[in-house]
């Protein structure tokens, strides 16, 4: 019988405990001798079942460019199969919402681009046949733009709105063409080696893929071929050919699913740049003619033929981590219920102070949470309500809001665990104020001044506020994360998805939120932070991107919060009246597991 060292060359090591668990480790093999157990670390790779769209459809376009958790389809034909569709929607991770309706319905064309920046191009018009048409979308509304050189369907395509690529397709004789669009116009380039009509593709437009397609009925193809900007080269061929497939990633890591063999599948298989490898899973819905979008590592699908029409939509994902669902749940109540009020500290030991009591208006009033319940400390020394709150619950500081009398406060008080004392003064006075960082170097974000929403940053050092860089988007009732030298402006209003990151000296627009609406709470890093929205949605940042998450059970404006990602706590706010409620986030926490192998 072979072992491991005849088949790899190398013997499997003998530990006491399991090595350093991250992208290193992955494919090594090892002994624990501590727990009597060969083990391994090898990737996760699996389907599931995500919300369906709207209109069910086949033929359908997307935007391939688009990330897993920000997907856009578009067109197709629904039931009957002669009926286009113009329809457009818009994924959250989560979700399907419509967006704006294409000018001309139509199924079987292409899609490239982004949820906010997409392009569908060609297709097949019941009644009127194939078409040249081809539309740009910009987040909300579809415009015509310049013409395919012909009428074409069934095309392939990869890239972004401004440097698109489209390949291949019908009708006959099948093409081998290739069109570059760099947002305004087409122009002709290097020949795919094989034609094919029902193809799919992924990458850029100087890095693109080429995948399957039937070369004749009923001969589906295997082909693999890659672009470099000018040419194609074939590459190797994946194991089972098939049309009407989906492909997501890049040239160097993609995925293809489903298509037609011609039975219509369910397989997936993964292209390292050079080899393809059939994936362990499968989606549960077998389809054709249908969308993908996503990276080589999280991908989705959606729509497509069974051969009945279909709104499944499936993620993939290939990684070596576990990933904990997000998800909420009811922590003890506040002893006051109150809106408006601050917070600060972790999940398992937070600080609120301040806001407004069904009873009192204003309050000083202020808990600490210990986990699982909250206790009446000290108040503040100055009821107010619209302030701000930074730091931990043995170190926080207050500062701004609104007291009786006092419209705009300047006042700030540090909490040392047991009591408040004054700080040194704010220089703008201000309420609905953001707030991020330590007592000792917190920053003070925005806010409102009676008149209009604030640019305003103000920096503190313990004992008195210096000016910071000012924000690029004035608004108050923002989320702020991070600390004094790497921070986040989340959201606010008016501009309820902006999101500006700060270095200690200037703040920089980053990618916006996925939801409009004014934030409630937030916390974390420049780099990992999480976001709790008044209308109940929770999005979590990961330094370039959103993803929306679960929904608190009580959705709620003016709430407060503290936390991390993946730990963060919400409390408080208005719904129908002032809430007591504390909700606990759990949010997408990555595990990294070693897999016990059996040793028969």
């Amino acid at each position: 019988m072979s072992n491991y060292e005849s088949i790899h060359g190398t013997r499997v090591k003998y530990l006491t405990s399991d090595p350093t668990l991250d992208s290193s480790t992955e494919g090594q093999v090892w002994y624990n001798s501590t727990s009597g157990a060969n083990k391994a670390l090898v990737q996760i790779k699996a389907t599931s079942a995500s919300g369906s769209l709207a209109t069910a459809r086949s033929g359908i376009s997307g935007g391939g460019a688009s990330p897993q958790t920000v997907g856009i389809v578009f067109g197709g034909q629904i039931s009957p199969a002669t009926t286009n569709t113009t329809a457009t929607e818009e994924y959250n991770g989560f979700s399907w919402a419509n967006g704006g309706n294409m000018n001309l319905g139509r199924g079987y064309g292409c899609g490239f681009g982004t949820q906010t920046a997409a392009v569908g191009a060609g297709g097949y018009d019941h009644g009127n046949g194939d078409q040249s048409e081809v539309e740009e979308y910009n987040g909300s509304t579809w415009s015509e733009v310049t013409d395919l050189p012909g009428n074409q369907r069934s095309q392939g395509a990869a890239g972004t709105q401004t440097a698109g690529l489209v390949f291949g397709g019908d009708p006959a004789p099948i093409r081998t063409q290739s069109l570059e669009y760099d947002g305004t116009n087409w122009t002709s380039s290097g020949t795919l080696n094989t034609g094919r009509k029902y193809l799919a593709g992924c990458g850029i437009q100087t890095l693109a893929l080429a995948v399957g397609g039937s070369v004749g009925t009923p001969v589906r193809s295997a082909a693999t071929e890659e672009y470099n900007g000018s040419s194609w080269t074939s590459g190797n061929s994946f194991t089972e050919g098939r049309s009407a497939l989906a492909c997501f990633g890049v040239q160097t890591h993609a995925v293809i699913a489903g298509g037609a063999d011609p039975g219509i599948v369910s397989s997936i298989e993964e292209y390292d740049g050079t080899n393809w490898t059939t994936s362990p899973a499968t989606l549960a819905t077998a389809r054709r003619y249908f969308a993908g979008f996503g990276s080589g590592t999280a991908g989705a699908v959606a729509g497509g033929g069974t051969p009945g029409i279909t709104a499944a939509t499936e993620e993939y994902n290939s990684n070596i981590n576990a990933f904990t669902t997000p998800s909420w749940a009811s922590g003890g109540n506040l002893n006051t219920a109150r809106l408006r009020g601050a917070g600060a500290g972790t999940q398992t030991a937070g600080l609120m102070f301040g806001g407004t009591s069904p009873s009192t208006n204003e309050t000083g009033d202020t808990e600490e949470y210990n986990g699982s319940s909250w206790s009446e400390q000290n108040n503040l020394g100055e009821v107010r309500a619209r302030l701000g709150g930074a730091g931990t619950q043995t170190a926080g500081l207050a500062f701004g809001g609104s007291s009786p009398g006092v419209s705009l406060e300047v006042d700030t008080e540090e909490y040392n665990g047991t009591s408040w004392s004054e700080g040194g003064d704010m220089s703008t006075g201000r309420y609905d104020v953001g707030g991020a960082g330590t007592q000792t170097a917190a920053l003070a974000i925005g806010g409102f001044n009676n008149t209009a929403s604030l640019t305003t940053t103000e920096e503190y050092g313990g004992t008195s506020w210096t000016s910071g860089g000012a924000l690029n988007t004035a608004r108050r009732l923002i989320a702020g994360a991070g600390i004094q030298t790497a921070a986040l402006a989340m959201g606010g209003t008016p501009t309820s998805t902006a999101n500006e990151g700060y270095n200690g000296t200037a703040w920089t627009n980053l990618t916006s939120k996925n939801t409009g609406a004014p934030s409630g709470a937030g916390g974390g890093t420049q780099t990992s932070a999480v976001c709790f929205i008044s209308n109940g949605n929770t999005e979590e940042w990961n330094g370039t991107g959103w993803t929306n998450n679960a929904t608190m059970a009580t959705a709620r404006s003016y709430l407060s919060g503290c936390g991390t990602q993946p730990a963060g706590l919400g409390f408080g706010g208005y719904a129908s009246g002032a809430k007591n409620n504390t909700e606990e986030y759990t949010g997408t926490d990555p595990t990294v597991t070693a897999s016990t192998l059996t040793t028969s």
